[in-house]
C-alpha cells in the first residue's frame, strides 16, 4: 500500500511539471477604442520549426455594438516582409445572440482558433491585426492579441 501511495505521489508531480506550449500576448486600447489605422502588433520569438496553432484573442465589454469581427492579420519577419496574410471572422455570439467565451462582470475574453496551423521556422515575428469593419472606430474593444501553440 505504502509503494502504491508513493508511485502515486510520484505520477502526480511528474505530470503536474509538463511544459506550457502556450504564449499570448494582447495589446491594450487607450479609451477602450480601435481605431481604422490602428494596427496592434505583438512579437513572438520562436524557437522550433514545428506547426504552431495560433489562436486571435479578444477583450471586450458587452456594450460592444457586433456580433462578429472582421480581422486581417498580417505574420512579418523582423524586416517587416509579410509572409503570411489572412482574413479572419471572429465570431463573438452564438445562434441564440449570447456572447461567447470567458465572462467576468461587463468583460468578455475570447480565444478563436485561426486555421489552418502555420509553419514557422524559428526567429522573431510579428503579428500584426487590424480591423476590416466598415466603421472607422470601435467602441468598447479593449484589447486584441494573439496566442500560440505548438
Amino acid at each position: 500500500m505504502r509503494y502504491f501511495l508513493i508511485l502515486l505521489l510520484c505520477t502526480f508531480v511528474f505530470a503536474s511539471c509538463r511544459q506550457i506550449n502556450v504564449y499570448e500576448k494582447q495589446v491594450t486600447f487607450p479609451g477602450h477604442e480601435w481605431r481604422k489605422n490602428q494596427s496592434a502588433v505583438v512579437r513572438f520569438d520562436i524557437a522550433d520549426s514545428l506547426h504552431h496553432q495560433l489562436f486571435c484573442v479578444i477583450r471586450h465589454n458587452q456594450r460592444f455594438d457586433f456580433d462578429k469581427l472582421w480581422v486581417r492579420l498580417l505574420i512579418q519577419d523582423t524586416a517587416r516582409t509579410t509572409l503570411h496574410t489572412m482574413n479572419i471572422l471572429l465570431p463573438l455570439t452564438n445562434a441564440a445572440g449570447d456572447w461567447i467565451g470567458t465572462a467576468l462582470g461587463d468583460t468578455h475574453y475570447l480565444r478563436v482558433k485561426v486555421n489552418p496551423p502555420i509553419q514557422l521556422k524559428p526567429g522573431k515575428y510579428r503579428f500584426v491585426l487590424q480591423h476590416l469593419m466598415k466603421e472607422q472606430k470601435l467602441s468598447d474593444i479593449l484589447s486584441v492579441g494573439m496566442a500560440i501553440d505548438k
